[in-house]
């Protein structure tokens, strides 16, 4: 018979699990900004004090005060990090997620297929009452909408109910994966399973790449793109 805990380990092993610092590290932002779309926060006014609103609620609870993420989280993040680079304010992202979220019932609706090819009908429908015409500019233009949103899609893979089961951070002719059924979402060589990191760590420790192929039983071009993808993370600079 599965126990309550044994229950709780097994939706753990299947969502992933990240620390807030590791999923800013791999969306390439600051842990200060994914916090507050997170958690929201308070900003000055002329009058008061006003409020940001989390932009979406993570997959799992929070642990003795340290917030704990799942995989959906992260891609749910790569997608508002694409928007505000391209502009779009968080407000308006919120309302967006807001009503995809409403339209396909669901928690992260930019983690879904049906987004991938209907998200910007979403985003033009939504009913503007302040003037902000960010995203309206993005959705009524497919090409600008391709433009930022299609170098994340082409790194996504979806299971047979279109949820995200699958990010290739280099892209899908280079081995390394994130998928929460692995490692706990961590980034591996695929379909070798082989943690990023231990490859990294194996070169580090003098090991030539060569060699670490050979100790590892796994494809020298594996190797590579599993050196590279975590010396890129290391050298990140996150404020």
């Amino acid at each position: 018979m599965i126990q309550k805990g044994q229950v709780r380990k097994i939706e753990i092993l299947d969502t992933g699990l990240y620390t807030l610092r590791e999923a800013a590290r791999l969306a390439k932002t600051s842990p200060i900004t994914l916090r507050r779309w997170l958690m929201g926060y308070r900003f000055p006014t002329r009058w008061r004090g006003g409020r940001s609103e989390p932009v979406f609620s993570p997959q799992l609870p929070e642990v003795e005060g340290h917030v704990a993420l799942g995989f959906l989280d992260l891609i749910e993040i790569l997608f508002i990090k694409a928007f505000r680079n391209y502009g779009v304010t968080l407000p308006t992202i919120r309302r967006a997620a807001k009503e995809a979220a409403r339209r396909w019932n669901t928690s992260h609706p930019f983690c879904i297929k049906k987004f991938r090819t209907d998200g910007h009908s979403v985003f033009a429908n939504i009913e503007w009452e302040d003037g902000d015409r960010g995203l309206i500019d993005l959705a009524k233009s497919q090409l600008a909408f391709e433009r930022v949103l299609d170098p994340y899609l082409e790194q996504i893979d979806y299971d047979l109910s279109g949820e995200v089961s699958r990010w290739w951070p280099l892209g899908k002719k280079r081995a390394v994966i994130l998928d929460p059924r692995y490692c706990f979402g961590k980034p591996i060589v695929y379909p070798w399973r082989v943690p990023t990191e231990s490859l990294y760590d194996a070169v580090k420790a003098d090991q030539t790449e060569s060699e670490v192929s050979h100790w590892f039983e796994i494809p020298l071009s594996a190797v590579r793109a599993a050196v590279g993808f975590e010396e890129e993370r290391e050298n990140e600079v996150l404020p």
